[in-house]
Protein backbone atom coordinates (compact mmCIF):
# COMPACT_ATOMS: atom_id res chain seq x y z
CA UNK A 1 0.00 0.00 0.00
CA UNK A 2 1.19 3.55 -0.90
CA UNK A 3 1.57 6.68 1.38
CA UNK A 4 -1.34 8.27 -0.78
CA UNK A 5 -3.92 5.52 0.06
CA UNK A 6 -3.08 4.73 3.57
CA UNK A 7 -5.90 5.15 5.02
CA UNK A 8 -6.93 4.57 9.21
CA UNK A 9 -10.06 2.42 9.25
CA UNK A 10 -11.37 2.45 13.48
CA UNK A 11 -11.46 -0.95 14.65
CA UNK A 12 -15.44 -2.36 14.19
CA UNK A 13 -17.01 -1.28 17.53
CA UNK A 14 -15.57 1.99 16.90
CA UNK A 15 -17.47 2.13 13.59
CA UNK A 16 -20.51 1.35 15.31
CA UNK A 17 -20.18 4.07 17.96
CA UNK A 18 -19.50 6.38 15.03
CA UNK A 19 -22.66 5.51 13.29
CA UNK A 20 -25.24 5.64 16.04
CA UNK A 21 -23.59 8.84 16.80
CA UNK A 22 -24.14 10.10 13.41
CA UNK A 23 -27.78 8.93 13.18
CA UNK A 24 -28.96 10.58 16.50
CA UNK A 25 -27.49 13.51 14.61
CA UNK A 26 -29.02 13.21 11.86
CA UNK A 27 -32.50 13.05 13.50
CA UNK A 28 -32.23 16.17 15.47
CA UNK A 29 -31.02 18.01 12.41
CA UNK A 30 -34.18 16.14 9.81
CA UNK A 31 -36.46 17.59 12.84
CA UNK A 32 -35.13 20.55 13.02
CA UNK A 33 -35.32 21.17 9.11
CA UNK A 34 -38.82 19.85 9.38
CA UNK A 35 -39.49 22.48 11.85
CA UNK A 36 -38.49 25.46 10.17
CA UNK A 37 -39.54 23.90 6.70
CA UNK A 38 -43.22 23.66 8.66
CA UNK A 39 -42.50 27.66 10.15
CA UNK A 40 -41.76 28.75 6.66
CA UNK A 41 -45.07 27.25 5.14
CA UNK A 42 -47.18 28.86 7.98
CA UNK A 43 -45.81 32.36 7.01
CA UNK A 44 -45.63 32.23 3.29
CA UNK A 45 -49.66 30.94 3.10
CA UNK A 46 -50.95 33.33 5.95
CA UNK A 47 -48.40 35.95 7.41
CA UNK A 48 -49.28 36.31 11.35
CA UNK A 49 -51.90 38.74 12.12
CA UNK A 50 -51.68 38.15 15.47
CA UNK A 51 -48.93 39.96 16.55
CA UNK A 52 -49.73 43.47 16.00
CA UNK A 53 -47.42 46.36 13.79
CA UNK A 54 -44.84 48.12 15.58
CA UNK A 55 -46.31 51.13 14.84
CA UNK A 56 -50.25 50.32 15.98
CA UNK A 57 -50.50 52.43 18.78
CA UNK A 58 -53.44 51.27 19.82
CA UNK A 59 -51.85 48.06 21.05
CA UNK A 60 -48.67 49.94 21.91
CA UNK A 61 -47.48 49.99 26.01
CA UNK A 62 -45.84 52.76 27.65
CA UNK A 63 -42.21 51.97 27.10
CA UNK A 64 -43.35 51.33 23.32
CA UNK A 65 -45.29 54.46 22.78
CA UNK A 66 -42.25 56.31 24.11
CA UNK A 67 -39.81 55.21 21.47
CA UNK A 68 -42.09 55.34 18.39
CA UNK A 69 -42.82 58.85 19.33
CA UNK A 70 -39.22 59.66 19.95
CA UNK A 71 -38.56 58.49 16.46
CA UNK A 72 -41.50 59.94 15.11
CA UNK A 73 -40.53 63.37 16.55
CA UNK A 74 -37.42 62.73 14.65
CA UNK A 75 -38.49 62.67 11.43
CA UNK A 76 -41.29 65.62 11.63
CA UNK A 77 -38.31 67.70 13.03
CA UNK A 78 -36.25 66.65 10.13
CA UNK A 79 -39.15 67.10 7.37
CA UNK A 80 -39.73 70.62 9.05
CA UNK A 81 -36.38 71.43 8.48
CA UNK A 82 -36.61 70.36 4.92
CA UNK A 83 -39.93 71.27 3.95
CA UNK A 84 -41.17 73.66 6.49
CA UNK A 85 -40.45 77.17 4.64
CA UNK A 86 -43.61 78.35 5.84
CA UNK A 87 -46.80 77.95 7.94
CA UNK A 88 -48.42 75.80 5.10
CA UNK A 89 -45.71 73.91 4.63
CA UNK A 90 -44.65 73.55 8.34
CA UNK A 91 -46.14 70.97 11.36
CA UNK A 92 -47.25 72.62 13.80
CA UNK A 93 -45.15 71.82 17.19
CA UNK A 94 -48.46 70.60 19.08
CA UNK A 95 -48.77 67.72 16.33
CA UNK A 96 -48.02 65.17 19.48
CA UNK A 97 -50.89 66.19 21.28
CA UNK A 98 -53.91 65.69 18.37
CA UNK A 99 -54.35 61.95 18.00
CA UNK A 100 -55.46 61.90 14.51
CA UNK A 101 -52.30 64.16 13.96
CA UNK A 102 -50.05 61.43 14.94
CA UNK A 103 -51.91 58.46 13.09
CA UNK A 104 -51.43 60.87 10.27
CA UNK A 105 -47.60 61.59 10.63
CA UNK A 106 -46.95 57.92 11.68
CA UNK A 107 -48.57 56.49 8.06
CA UNK A 108 -46.75 59.52 5.94
CA UNK A 109 -43.35 58.52 8.08
CA UNK A 110 -43.95 54.59 6.99
CA UNK A 111 -44.77 55.36 3.50
CA UNK A 112 -41.29 57.62 3.42
CA UNK A 113 -39.41 54.88 4.96
CA UNK A 114 -40.84 52.07 2.96
CA UNK A 115 -40.30 54.49 -0.68
CA UNK A 116 -36.11 55.47 1.03
CA UNK A 117 -35.06 52.27 2.12
CA UNK A 118 -34.52 48.61 1.04
CA UNK A 119 -34.22 49.77 -2.65
CA UNK A 120 -30.42 48.96 -4.93
CA UNK A 121 -32.28 50.17 -8.04
CA UNK A 122 -34.43 53.90 -8.18
CA UNK A 123 -38.20 54.10 -8.34
CA UNK A 124 -40.63 56.59 -8.19
CA UNK A 125 -41.95 55.09 -5.24
CA UNK A 126 -40.82 59.10 -3.53
CA UNK A 127 -41.91 60.75 -5.79
CA UNK A 128 -45.54 58.68 -5.64
CA UNK A 129 -45.10 59.62 -1.54
CA UNK A 130 -44.70 63.18 -2.14
CA UNK A 131 -47.51 63.26 -4.30
CA UNK A 132 -49.98 61.01 -2.79
CA UNK A 133 -49.58 61.20 0.72
CA UNK A 134 -47.22 64.26 1.90
CA UNK A 135 -48.63 67.24 0.89
CA UNK A 136 -52.38 65.74 0.99
CA UNK A 137 -51.50 64.47 4.59
CA UNK A 138 -50.00 68.41 5.36
CA UNK A 139 -53.14 70.00 3.77
CA UNK A 140 -55.05 67.56 5.81
CA UNK A 141 -53.48 68.67 9.29
CA UNK A 142 -53.74 71.90 9.05
CA UNK A 143 -56.96 72.42 7.61
CA UNK A 144 -59.08 69.51 9.69
CA UNK A 145 -60.69 70.52 12.83
CA UNK A 146 -59.20 67.09 14.26
CA UNK A 147 -55.99 68.48 13.17
CA UNK A 148 -53.74 71.61 14.08
CA UNK A 149 -56.56 74.23 12.20
CA UNK A 150 -56.85 76.39 15.64
CA UNK A 151 -52.80 76.36 16.97
CA UNK A 152 -52.15 79.30 14.24
CA UNK A 153 -49.79 80.63 17.80
CA UNK A 154 -50.40 77.91 20.41
CA UNK A 155 -51.88 74.28 20.82
CA UNK A 156 -56.03 74.68 20.79
CA UNK A 157 -57.73 71.29 22.40
CA UNK A 158 -59.99 70.09 19.66
CA UNK A 159 -63.09 70.33 20.90
CA UNK A 160 -64.53 66.43 21.46
CA UNK A 161 -67.51 65.33 19.82
CA UNK A 162 -70.94 65.56 22.29
CA UNK A 163 -71.60 62.29 20.24
CA UNK A 164 -71.10 58.85 22.25
CA UNK A 165 -69.09 56.29 20.02
CA UNK A 166 -71.35 53.84 21.15
CA UNK A 167 -75.08 54.95 21.55
CA UNK A 168 -76.94 52.67 24.48
CA UNK A 169 -78.76 50.22 21.97
CA UNK A 170 -75.44 48.35 21.85
CA UNK A 171 -76.20 45.81 24.51
CA UNK A 172 -79.69 45.38 23.28
CA UNK A 173 -78.45 44.87 19.74
CA UNK A 174 -76.04 42.08 20.96
CA UNK A 175 -78.65 39.80 22.85
CA UNK A 176 -80.81 40.17 19.61
CA UNK A 177 -78.14 39.28 17.77
CA UNK A 178 -77.01 36.11 19.80
CA UNK A 179 -80.53 34.91 19.54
Amino acid sequence: MSEDTDVSVPAPDGIAEILVEHEEQLVVLQQTVGGLHQAVEDLLATPPKKKPAPWNWKELNGKESVALMEALREWVDWVNARYGVSDSSRIYGCWYRHGAVVEELTAAWLGWRAANYGHKDPTTDLASWHRDTFWPMLERIASKPWGTSNCHTEHVEPRPSFRDSTDEEFTEFLSELGT
